[in-house]
């Protein structure tokens, strides 16, 4: 009799320990808010191991899909891309693996001059937020060079990306990459800022109240910042041009190649490239309001409007077709 007493405990304290040992591995993998803390900030490669690791193991006892973390350092270079997981869909140029989902294609729009304008877009969907990166060119913000876009593409091993807000080709703004601030000059005008958080959601920040809230409480949760603008879409609205008309901006009214990011969802996001004879900034809000954009933002276009595609150029660049160094992209990697 006692020992089928202690086979049933032993069995009950079992069961109680397995379960425990579940509900530890989901809160500490897969909690629907990847927050700071249980994502290490330095993203180095140890951290972003364990969490990988930590995904499998539940993974093999839950069935549950492990969500993979690049470390935000970039101690470890992204793996490149897999040749074999290119293909087209209709007129759509696509990728997909089990971390990164990407379609690339064109549309024929008509400018405010009823010309026929190409408009390149690109829908990405990733698993992690880790998976938005940021280059600069020589890899050193501080790099008193440039590059192709090209260039830092293929050094990046991303899978999709776009130009940037080239940050060296002005004197102010506010850059911050994973919560360090390096940047925080203000011109005389305050300007739009697109920040983006450690869940992959984009906010839009008048900059004097963005360096009111650094000075505060620091930018510990902010992944990533840029500074070009102004904002296109808002809580799912096209912005009235009399939002941009204190910002200083040029060539808003003009049509010209113009560049833009928007978010669609939860790790969903939009990139898109105008290219000649072009679009009024107006015009823009438009296309990424339609496209069903939550948020979207102006970066820098003209000749600096970029996108990049299964290791090329996908556009046609507005000026000449040729390519502008700069300073910086922003791209898509893949996590597998």
């Amino acid at each position: 009799m006692n020992s089928v007493k202690r086979s049933k405990l032993t069995a009950l304290f079992s069961f109680v320990l397995s379960v425990a040992m579940i509900f530890s591995l989901l809160v500490f993998v897969v909690s629907p808010s990847t927050t700071l803390e249980n994502v290490d900030l330095p993203g180095n490669t140890v951290s972003s191991y364990i969490n990988n690791r930590a995904g499998v193991m539940l993974s093999e006892v839950v069935g549950i899909e492990p969500v993979k973390v690049l470390p935000y350092d970039f101690s470890a270079p992204e793996k490149a891309p897999d040749s074999s997981n290119y293909y087209t869909e209709g007129e759509k140029d696509c990728y997909s693996d089990s971390t990164i989902e990407v379609k690339c294609w064109k549309e024929i729009h008509i400018n405010h001059k009823f010309s026929n304008t190409p408009v390149y877009f690109s829908e990405v969907k990733i698993k992690h937020a880790s998976q938005f990166r940021r280059q600069w060119a020589n890899g050193d913000y501080n790099s008193k060079s440039y590059q192709y876009p090209s260039n830092m593409f293929a050094s990046s091993n991303g899978v999709v990306g776009m130009s940037a807000d080239f940050y060296k080709h002005r004197k102010y703004g506010i850059i911050i990459q994973y919560g360090t601030v390096i940047c925080n000059k203000r011109s005389s005008r305050a300007l739009d800022v697109l920040t983006v958080d450690y869940n992959g959601n984009f906010a839009i920040w008048n900059d004097t109240e963005l360096a009111k809230r650094i000075s505060k409480q620091g930018a510990d949760d902010i992944m990533l910042s840029f500074t070009f603008g102004p904002v296109l879409v808002e809580n799912g609205n096209a912005v009235p041009p009399s939002h941009w008309e204190d910002q200083g901006l040029g060539e808003l009214s003009q049509g010209v190649g113009r560049t833009g990011i928007g978010q669609l969802g939860e790790l969903h996001y939009l990139l898109c490239t105008v290219g000649s004879p072009g679009m009024t900034c107006e015009q823009m809000t438009k296309i990424m309001e339609e496209k069903g954009c939550i948020t979207a933002y102006n970066l820098d276009g003209g000749q600096s409007g970029t996108m990049l595609f299964d290791g090329r150029v996908y556009n046609k660049i507005a000026y000449k077709g040729v390519e502008r160094a700069m300073s910086d992209i922003l791209y898509f990697a893949s996590a597998e």
